[in-house]
């Protein structure tokens, strides 16, 4: 036989690591003979393969070593564009899971020299010290370094299967593998320099039935072609399934930053439209940008998915808008096609030569790698301080939506990623094995976050968030962190491997933590010295809730809120939003008396005492913020009634303030604005009244639709919070008391302004749209719904018949708060 050339077998090269594990999840390697029990990482986040690389017995729970061919049906990295437009923190904390995970998938010297391995590992050469009593992976090593017969067997075999390049890369991996266990090198590659060909066709060949056995050898030999190929094409398929996995687990993250870059470019697109409608004249022509952009409000980003429902729950559910749920619909195929591409599986594998069990194997690391690797995602979208909010100008119950279908597709593949294992063990050893397991943490830690993200997701739902806050709250902070904790647990088997995983989710929780003291400290750097006043009206059943904000180094703006700590409360730790309503220079407390006026009182309350109101009036010197709050149960349940046990004086209460979050809607920029607002939603037109009622505004014409359940409500509100607002003639207001029992007995009081009507009943919003729409005519309109969830269903659902029916300058906002 010829060779290239003599090639020396360099001395040195990376470190390798320590070995440990086996690579089959089986009772016995089939590739070893060894019948010793070994288990490998099932884990959710996707027990990567125990990795044999080169002579070595198996590697750090790694993939076996099987390096990347130049296949067409190989995928390449992620492109570096892709990179660069990820967040530069969450990047490079994920290109080190990449880089890590990947790491085991390239072995120096390919798939040709592993399979060359691999089929020479079983067989016991005798011209070596006895292996009895020695450690299968000391056994191992002892035939890989010392035994004559060994080496030049690999040395042939690596020469008639390898190119030049792979061969000298995994004999240098070998021999620095020598050199670090065994104290020894590798003779030179000269040393079958003497084989000529006939020689080499002279060679036993060694069968499958030979290699998985632990047949003694006394001579140099060549593993079959069948027995050779068969190995080849089982690293093949490992390698190639593993590079999908680690892949996509990649992708389904860069899913998200195409999103936000979406987003963000929308955003960029309508600043710059606004821009040019300044400039110039805006509605002169009607250009493709313009038609598409009408056309995408008309049926992607305003209707609401099946046209209706958007708002309202639909038994313990909420369906988000359109545009929410293309997005959702389309990471949920996406994550099935990830889960589903991307396997090589035949009959005769050498780790699982049932093809249903490779099945099991490769969904099962799939699933839990992409579960795992959704984890940063889910922590970055539930975040009070998510810095993408401010990037796109989503709102929280955008970002919270896809925070709660990012953990349920990862709740599925963590179940998919156990069930897959328990499948596995079962079929490997019945009941006995598979309890075996359970003395393992790997093993328990991983069921024990997969019960998590379960009881998570059940803890979760609408009703849940909705009428149990409070339990909600607790149950999620306890089980998030059980469940990070167990899959760190989990994944510890495979150091440093998916670590990455983990920490990320845990700065992300640190650093919203850090923010959020910083948005206290903000307000007040004696956080625990604001004092706030309250005061309750039974009848109108409001709070009136008046915070000092002179220490803050923000100044409120409108459409802003804040979470509120009532430091007093007995579970003071609960923080609730709330949007501001107004702001005041000045306020002080007066008490008025009245024989129209009602008690302080908790509904249903009598007290002998004159009647009277405690109302807020200024005072010279403190500015100060209110907020009108609707108590229900629980935290504002409580509210009220500190509140109502001070009467007749407004309540003290040491509130602990934490923002502002929010931003400021642009409705500046409309010429007609028509705010459908319920209860407490007048907080919001509220809050922008005092800049849209300048004279000097752009605003024509605001109109308030506001339905209340107590006409005392609104007259409180209008008394004392709209102040001057109606002077410039801009404002008109109708108020629609919804209360049956004041139809026929409700008087509209003597001191309103004549823009206020007062209605009885419930508003019809469809007409109510379809009014303000024509009366703008080809002005631009802002149609801004705040309160019940049927309200702002109808004013979504109106909105979009007005853009069917050509009103293209009609824009939909929704200002809600939803958990």
């Amino acid at each position: 036989m010829k060779f290239s050339h003599s090639v020396p077998i360099p001395s040195t090269r990376v470190d390798f690591p320590k070995l440990n594990h086996t690579f089959p999840l089986s009772k016995r390697n089939v590739s070893s003979g060894d019948n010793t029990p070994h288990y490998t990482k099932p884990g959710a986040a996707a027990c990567a393969f125990t990795a044999v690389r080169h002579l070595s017995p198996f590697i750090d729970a790694k993939l076996p070593i099987a390096t990347v061919r130049m296949r067409a049906r190989s995928t390449p990295p992620p492109p570096p564009a892709v990179r660069r437009a990820l967040m530069p923190t969450l990047l490079a904390a994920l290109c080190l899971f990449v880089g890590s995970a990947s790491s085991a998938l390239t072995g120096t010297g390919g798939v040709c020299f592993d399979s060359c391995t691999y089929t020479l590992r079983s067989p016991r050469f005798n011209d070596t010290q006895s292996y009895n009593g020695t450690m299968p992976a000391k056994s191992k090593l002892i035939a890989s370094c010392e035994s004559r017969l060994h080496i030049e067997s690999l040395y042939l075999c690596a020469d008639l299967h390898c190119d030049l390049t792979h061969r000298v890369a995994g004999l240098s991996d070998l021999n620095h593998t020598c050199q670090t266990y065994m104290n020894t090198s590798l003779p030179p590659f000269e040393i079958v320099a003497h084989y000529s060909d006939e020689e080499i066709a002279g060679l036993r060949r060694l069968t499958q039935d030979e290699g998985v056995d632990k047949t003694v050898l006394n001579e140099v030999v060549l593993p079959a072609d069948a027995f050779y190929q068969i190995w080849f094409d089982t690293l093949e398929s490992v390698e190639y399934t593993y590079g999908y996995h680690y892949r996509y687990g990649f992708y389904v993250i860069v899913f998200w930053f195409i999103v936000i870059a979406i987003g963000l470019a929308s955003r960029l697109v309508a600043a710059i439209g606004t821009l040019q409608k300044q400039e110039y004249a805006p509605r002169t022509t009607r250009g493709i940008y313009r038609l598409s952009a009408v056309w995408l409000k008309r049926y992607i980003t305003v209707p609401a998915t099946f046209g209706y429902r958007c708002s309202q729950n639909l038994g313990w559910c909420t369906i988000p808008p359109r545009i929410q749920s293309l997005t959702i619909f389309a990471f949920i195929a996406v994550n099935a096609f990830f889960c589903i591409h991307g396997y090589i599986v035949f009959p005769g594998h050498m780790y699982w030569p049932l093809v249903y069990h490779q099945w099991w194997r490769y969904v099962a690391d799939r699933t839990g790698i992409i579960s795992f690797a959704n984890f940063p995602i889910i922590w970055l979208f539930g975040m009070r301080n998510n810095l993408l909010m401010w990037l796109t100008g989503w709102d929280f119950g955008t970002y919270n939506n896809f925070h709660r279908w990012v953990a349920r597709v990862a709740t599925l593949q963590a179940v998919i990623h156990s069930v897959g294992y328990v499948v596995l063990v079962f079929d490997d050893g019945g009941w006995y094995y598979f309890m075996s397991y359970w003395k393992m943490m790997f093993w328990w830690a991983g069921w024990a976050a997969t019960l998590g993200m379960v009881a998570l997701l059940v803890a979760s739902v609408f009703w849940m968030r909705r009428k149990q806050y409070e339990l909600f709250l607790i149950l999620h902070i306890l089980l998030s962190i059980l469940t990070l904790i167990t899959m760190l647990g989990h994944v510890s088997i495979i150091p440093n491997t998916y670590d990455i995983l983990f920490w990320v989710p845990f700065y992300i929780w640190i650093a919203d933590r850090v923010l959020r003291m910083s948005r206290t400290l903000s307000f007040n750097l004696r956080f625990w010295n604001t004092f706030a006043l309250a005061s309750y009206d039974a009848n109108s059943n409001i709070v009136r809730l008046s915070v000092p904000y002179s220490t803050s180094f923000y100044e409120p703006k409108p459409g802003t809120y804040y979470y509120l700590h009532v430091l007093s409360d007995k579970c003071f730790w609960e923080s609730h939003p709330f949007t501001m309503a107004c702001t005041t220079t000045n306020m002080h407390v007066r008490r008025k008396s009245s024989c129209e006026e009602t008690p302080l009182l908790v509904a249903g309350e009598q007290d002998q005492e004159p009647m009277s109101e405690v109302t807020l009036e200024p005072k010279r010197g403190e500015p100060t913020m209110t907020f009108l709050i609707r108590p229900y149960d629980s935290f504002t349940a409580r509210l009220r009634e500190d509140t109502a046990a001070a009467w007749p004086h407004p309540a003290r209460l040491r509130v602990l303030v934490e923002g502002p979050y929010g931003h400021t809607q642009p409705f500046n920029q409309f010429d007609d604005l028509l705010f459908i607002v319920g209860g407490s939603g007048v907080v919001v037109p509220l809050a922008h009244l005092a800049e849209l009622a300048k004279a000097e505004s752009r605003a024509r014409s605001v109109k308030i639709v506001w339905a209340v359940r107590e006409l005392s409500f609104a007259v409180d509100v209008l008394r004392q919070d709209f102040e001057d607002a109606f002077e410039g003639g801009k404002l008109s207001v109708d108020v629609y008391v919804t209360q049956s029992s004041l139809a026929s007995n409700g008087v509209r009081p003597d001191d309103w302004p004549e823009q206020i009507r007062l209605l009885y009943g419930r508003p019809d919003v469809r007409e109510e749209v379809q009014d303000a729409a024509t009366g703008a005519g080809k002005a631009s309109l802002a149609v801004v719904a705040c309160g019940p969830a049927v309200m702002a269903d109808d004013a979504r659902k109106s909105v979009v018949e007005m853009l069917d029916r050509g009103w293209s300058d009609i824009e939909y906002f929704q200002e809600s708060f939803n958990w």
